[in-house]
């Protein structure tokens, strides 16, 4: 029975060690198992075991081997020297090929790492004006004095680069714009052929792609429009995107 009890109180330093060390706090750890905090804080405590069928979803939520949970791992100075033995045995293209692999393999972790830590990061945030005047994708809207107000989205590529936020309008530019959605536009007046952006064609804002023969819509149902030569037109900016969800705070 004594015996029982000190494999339980194993059990609970092991759990609680690799916990903290992973950074996770018992609910946390307890979402990620699908248990309830109070499970946890009894494995702890050596009050309680985990189930068997929970202790590979323990396992992979601290990061530790089932061989290591259940203390059985080799040391690591053996584990090292058995490692050193098989590779001192590979002809020499075969220790290429296993260099290779383990230097693949520790840059896809460190790039995990990296990215978990950057998950965890706060983001910043850009402030943009976001206009109350929609640029048409089909029939042209007035834009007349900017009319709006400032929005904060969360700082990415897109973002970072937009100067404001305008609301599509119509549907000639469906599927990769609909009406409804906010686009982030980067003030230029200069574009690329292929390029989608913002016109002022005789005062009435379009969001159109820009070609050498006129703005053309992405809606087949739309035809290209041309221009004549006494009509003013004027491109306002480039179109990075819409908005996404994931932008907004």
């Amino acid at each position: 029975m004594s015996e029982d009890r000190n494999a339980g109180a194993s059990f609970a330093e092991r759990i609680r060690r690799c916990r903290s060390a992973r950074g996770l706090s018992q609910a946390e750890l307890a979402a990620r198992v699908g248990v309830s905090r109070n499970a946890v804080a009894g494995w702890e405590t050596g009050h309680s075991r985990p189930d068997l069928a929970a202790v590979p979803l323990l396992c992979g939520a601290l990061r530790i081997s089932l061989a290591r949970f259940f203390g059985v791992e080799k040391p690591r100075a053996e584990q090292e020297r058995r490692l050193l033995e098989l590779f001192s045995s590979l002809e020499e293209g075969d220790r290429e090929v296993i260099t290779w692999q383990m230097e693949a393999l520790a840059q896809r972790r460190q790039a995990q790492r990296t990215a978990e830590q950057a998950s965890r990061a706060p983001r910043e945030l850009v402030t943009l004006f976001r206009s109350d005047l929609a640029v048409a994708a089909g029939f042209g809207t007035a834009l007349d004095e900017a009319r709006g107000e400032t929005v904060q989205l969360l700082k990415d590529w897109k973002t970072a680069r937009a100067d404001e936020v305008i609301t599509v309008s119509g549907r000639s530019m469906e599927p990769t714009f609909f009406e409804g959605d906010q686009v982030l536009v980067e003030h230029t007046d200069q574009l690329r052929p292929g390029e989608i952006g913002v016109f002022l064609v005789d005062d009435e804002g379009f969001i159109k792609e820009y070609q050498p023969d006129g703005l053309h819509s992405h809606n087949p149902a739309y035809g290209v429009m041309t221009f004549s030569e006494g009509q003013r037109i004027r491109c306002l900016g480039r179109v990075l995107g819409k908005v996404e969800e994931d932008e907004r705070p």
